[in-house]
């Protein structure tokens, strides 16, 4: 893939991404937008074949379509025109059109250029918090849909493996942060601000101790379950996650998954391509192999759920819910629609309901939140008539909301539609003292009753002041964490909740554990929470007690937290710094049941890391997983990744489990 970029007026290029590369085309979207006149015409090749925006047709949208119009923005003009000459036909994607399929890509790369300039163009509104609402803001605008495309899948075990010739390395889209412009500009004004307030620790190592440890799915050339080798390139980051089940672990991976024993670690299938999911299914669910995976273990039901999202046009969510507790079986398969770009996509599983989130960026809706909720009862008995039922939330126009987690149960609490979900930490710098809480209340025989309430902050839970982890980054305000012989810094994603919100009822009593990343007087912490309810089914959540880790000089990022039925706690982490030999490394601390409230028992090692990352555009990784085993709810997993040289796109990954010894 190729550019030339126009020049027009003394603007600026933007840089704006496709795919794994970086192309200076944002600059004739900014020209169009502000009705000047682009001197040169542009040229690039999408799959080797040309795509030109001619100088004259950049002048002639100008001149005739960016006349004033009331509340207009040039910007969303422009994509009333794209779309005009684009058209997107979601099913008939399914039918294999090559030319139409051209002409997404191209749409695609049109329409993520568009965001990344309205993003640069657009003043956020002021935020607001709205802390003495009596009554929560609500919306009730549900869209209801049924699968665009629906089969059942041969068993996964089938699946096809090739082994193509090495085509290089790649970076997958980074996360795009909600509030990037206004934060930057804030930062840039506030360099040097004091650290976040620090919390007890106790100076004993943490009482959970390791049992199964084995190296999972990895890029690294000599790697025990190397995905390169089947994918033909090598990718970063891996975006870490993992569910644990009766009898197996899955770990998936960018862009690749694996089934491991759960009593030996022996691997059972895999490493496999993640839309090997949807082999057969066709469509980009099958063509596509975007990233940002989530595997799931519906501990009610004892099936598996594998989610991905497609990132162009037409964009959708990709679904497929095991028929067993065997992940190397066969799958149910949906494809659902999404209405922009639908960027970081978290799951959280009950009973009957599973619930979906993800920031979407679109030319013309600008910027909202998707929460969806999926009929899990249809899907698990392979109903083709499955409903989703999505609200998207745009905070009534302020843009506050963003970056939701669904609230994932650990612990089979029962049914119940109304979803805990919590988000929105970045509206404000150096940080705040507030997490935001939403309730999804879902209605599947009548969707138009279905309401998100908490909208533009208007749920505040009161939370120990905090600084956001940011810094001046070499690539983002996120790129923070030193590393050993390198000037390459990590991005911490200290803007967002980390994946999971964990969920535990307690005979009544509702847990929920979330972690986020945030600077203190030196470097970078994990910080972690424990909301509380009262109630089965209570969905009115106040702090019951927070943790962080030491202000020692270590980086600590990339956390995932939960609780086990004893009421044991465990958050695992990647941790860095510049000292030799301190190389990213995987971690573990937590708090055992009876300890001190707000206290963090000293970390312990699970995977020492022996290389540092470069020149991989700081992309540490998405999240990484603490999952919790139901079969005895006592046992964690955590996976998260590492570097077993100094190089780029070489990772590993690992899994370890642990344990409370008081847990039985």
């Amino acid at each position: 893939m190729s550019a030339r970029p126009g020049l027009c007026g003394g603007h600026q290029a933007h840089w704006c991404p496709y795919r794994d590369q970086q192309l200076r085309f944002g600059v004739v979207l900014r020209c169009c937008a502000l009705g000047d006149r682009v001197t040169e015409d542009v040229t690039f090749l999408i799959d080797r074949r040309p795509v030109i925006l001619l100088e004259s047709t950049c002048s002639r949208l100008s001149e005739e379509q960016f006349l004033p119009v009331e509340d207009a923005h040039p910007l969303r003009r422009i994509a009333r025109i794209l779309e005009k000459h684009i058209v997107l036909l979601n099913r008939s994607y399914f039918h294999g059109d090559q030319n139409m399929k051209h002409m997404i890509k191209v749409f695609r790369f049109l329409a993520i250029c568009t965001i990344s300039v309205a993003f640069a163009t657009l003043s956020i509104a002021s935020a607001q918090v709205y802390t003495s609402i009596d009554k929560p803001q609500v919306l009730s605008n549900a869209v209801a849909n049924g699968p665009i495309h629906f089969d059942v899948s041969s068993p996964l075990s089938a699946a096809l493996l090739t082994a193509p010739a090495q085509q290089g390395d790649r970076v997958t889209h980074a996360p795009i942060q909600p509030k990037l412009f206004q934060l930057r500009g804030a930062l840039q004004s506030n360099v040097g601000a004091a650290g976040g307030a620090l919390q007890p620790l106790i100076g004993s190592p943490i009482s959970a101790t390791l049992g199964l440890s084995f190296e999972g799915v990895g890029m690294a050339d000599l790697a025990l379950h190397n995905c390169s080798a089947l994918l033909g390139f090598h990718v970063a980051p891996p975006d870490t996650n993992a569910a644990v089940g009766d009898t197996q672990v899955v770990q998936w991976v960018n862009l690749c998954y694996a089934v491991f024993d759960k009593s030996t670690g022996a691997t059972i299938l895999g490493p496999i391509a993640g839309n090997a999911f949807w082999q057969g299914f066709g469509g980009p669910c099958e063509t596509s192999n975007d990233g940002d995976p989530i595997i799931q273990w519906d501990k009610s039901n004892h099936r598996w759920l594998a989610a991905q999202n497609v990132f162009s046009p037409p964009y959708m969510t990709c679904i497929a819910v095991s028929q067993t507790a065997d992940a190397t079986g066969s799958y149910y398969r949906y494809a659902f629609p999404q209405p922009g770009f639908p960027d970081y996509p978290k799951w959280g599983l009950t009973r009957s309901v599973y619930y979906q989130t993800q920031n979407i960026f679109d030319p013309i809706l600008v910027f909202g939140v998707n929460v969806c909720a999926y009929d899990g009862k249809s899907m698990l008995k392979g109903s083709s008539k499955a409903m989703q039922v999505c609200i998207f939330d745009n905070s009534n126009g302020t843009f506050f909301d963003d970056s939701m987690l669904p609230a994932d149960d650990d612990s089979d609490s029962g049914p119940t539609n109304r979803e805990v979900l919590l988000g929105s930490i970045d509206n404000f710098f150096p940080g705040d003292t507030h997490v935001y809480e939403y309730v999804f209340d879902v209605n599947f025989g009548n969707p138009a009753k279905s309401t998100l309430a908490g909208v533009n902050g208007s749920m505040p839970i009161s939370v120990p002041a905090f600084n956001l982890a940011f810094c001046s980054g070499q690539f983002r305000i996120t790129d923070c964490v030193k590393q050993p012989g390198t000037i390459y810094q990590l991005d911490t994603l200290g803007d967002r909740l980390m994946y999971r919100l964990a969920h535990f009822d307690e005979r009544g009593t509702q847990h929920f554990l979330v972690t986020h990343s945030v600077n203190n007087t030196t470097a970078v912490a994990a910080r972690w929470y424990e909301f509380r309810a009262q109630g089965l089914g209570t969905t009115s959540l106040s702090l019951y007690q927070s943790g962080q880790t030491p202000d020692d000089g270590e980086y600590r990022w990339m956390g995932s937290v939960a609780m086990d039925k004893m009421g044991d706690i465990a958050i695992g982490y990647s941790r860095s710094s510049a000292a030799s030999g301190d190389y990213p490394s995987i971690y573990y601390a937590g708090q055992t049941a009876g300890d001190p409230l707000g206290t963090t028992e000293a970390e312990a090692l699970i995977k020492q890391g022996s290389g540092s990352q470069t020149d991989t555009v700081d992309r540490w990784g998405d999240y990484s997983s603490m999952a919790l085993d139901g079969a005895d709810s006592c046992t964690f997993w955590h996976t998260n990744e590492y570097y077993p040289v100094t190089a780029g796109f070489r990772w590993d990954t690992w899994l370890a489990s642990l344990k409370f010894p008081n847990c039985r």
